[in-house]
């Protein structure tokens, strides 16, 4: 799957080799019915994606990422817009020394709700839970 091998090399050049999906779960995840991904591109060329899992009741943001060289310039906020299209409460965990990130999500309406110890492995470290409310949650 042509879309998968592209989403890993972005994955793998924005963790910097050390991607934390592996080939068969993205192509298991794009193929989800549950799954939702969207895309950035520089030209032809895709530079950032973010996928969404869509649960009962609820929107989880499973995954964001772009290149190294686009950082910085606006993309990650232009793929998060994709988020404002559903109207359901949305959550995410993100690394507790990822700054630029939780910036990020701060500046989208995202709120820290909780942490999880040790969630992330390779290193190990906590997890900050952060939850956007649905339009009508408010």
């Amino acid at each position: 799957m042509q879309k998968a091998q592209s989403i890993y090399a972005i994955l793998d050049d924005a963790y910097q080799g050390q991607s934390p999906w592996n080939l068969k779960q993205i192509e298991a995840d794009l193929s989800s019915p549950n799954n939702d991904y969207f895309f950035a591109y520089d030209q032809e060329q895709l530079i950032g994606f973010l996928s969404v899992q869509q649960l009962v009741g609820e929107l989880e943001l499973t995954n964001i990422a772009v290149k190294s060289r686009y950082q910085g310039k606006g993309i990650g906020a232009q793929l998060m817009t994709h988020l404002f299209d559903y109207d359901l409460p949305i959550f995410l965990e993100v690394r507790a020394s990822n700054s630029a990130a939780q910036a990020l999500y701060k500046s989208c309406g995202f709120a820290a709700l909780a942490i999880r110890k040790n969630y992330y492995h390779n290193p190990v470290e906590d997890a900050v839970v952060m939850k956007k409310e649905g339009r009508n949650d408010r």
